[in-house]
């Protein structure tokens, strides 16, 4: 009865911790996006970090390769210009001491390819597409 009761405890002690470290995700690998095939795309990043939000960003740049950024606050905003047939992907990861908002959206030529909010302690956003 004693083992009973101490391995309640342990396993309450330990949902609890795994509480405080919960990650709310979002990870979307999309393939071939919808618009018309053309040389070049202009690509928009944008994330917005609420309140007391620190976040790592990675995304693809102008020569196709991931860019990191750490410690982003706030609005941030990333315009670049890649080729036909390129991968892109923009990995977020973003942390607070108490619950928190973050909204993404990525803009291929001004439409909408992803939108979407998360909400918590650790947000982590991951959207992935290959132009045409």
């Amino acid at each position: 009865m004693k083992n009973i009761f101490y391995c309640f405890l342990l396993t309450l002690m330990l949902s609890s911790c795994a509480l405080g470290v919960m990650t709310t995700f979002y990870s979307m690998s999309r393939g071939k996006i919808d618009v018309p095939k053309k040389e070049s795309y202009n690509v928009v990043y944008q994330a917005s970090f609420g309140d007391r939000l620190s976040a790592d960003v990675a995304y693809t740049n102008e020569s196709g390769k991931q860019t990191e950024l750490k410690e982003v606050n706030g609005v941030w905003e990333q315009v670049v210009t890649l080729k036909s047939g390129t991968h892109v992907q923009l990995k977020t990861l973003a942390t607070a001491k108490s619950k928190s908002r973050g909204e993404y959206k990525i803009l291929v030529d001004g439409k909408v390819v992803s939108e979407y909010i998360l909400s918590g302690k650790r947000l982590n956003y991951t959207f992935s597409f290959d132009l045409p």
